[in-house]
């Protein structure tokens, strides 16, 4: 999961190490549950929101095949 912090606070990526969390940056939490409550517990006390990252245009969808209309004798 990944978060942006709104607040400058002290706190943890992965639930064991205490560094500083800065306002505006982007962390990538670990996908452990330790990492996961984390995250969630900044999201539930304003401090940080989820990133959501989009996919658009990296999946490469294969075009379907186009069938032309035949004419008419």
């Amino acid at each position: 999961m990944k978060i942006k912090m709104l607040k400058t606070i002290p706190g943890s990526i992965d639930g064991v190490t205490v560094i500083e969390l800065q306002v505006g940056t982007e962390y990538t939490m670990t996908d452990a549950a330790r990492g996961v409550r984390r995250a969630a517990a900044y999201i539930r006390r304003s401090e940080a929101v989820e990133v959501i990252e989009s996919t658009i245009g990296d999946d490469q969808v294969a075009a379907a095949p186009v069938t032309k209309a035949r004419a008419k004798k």
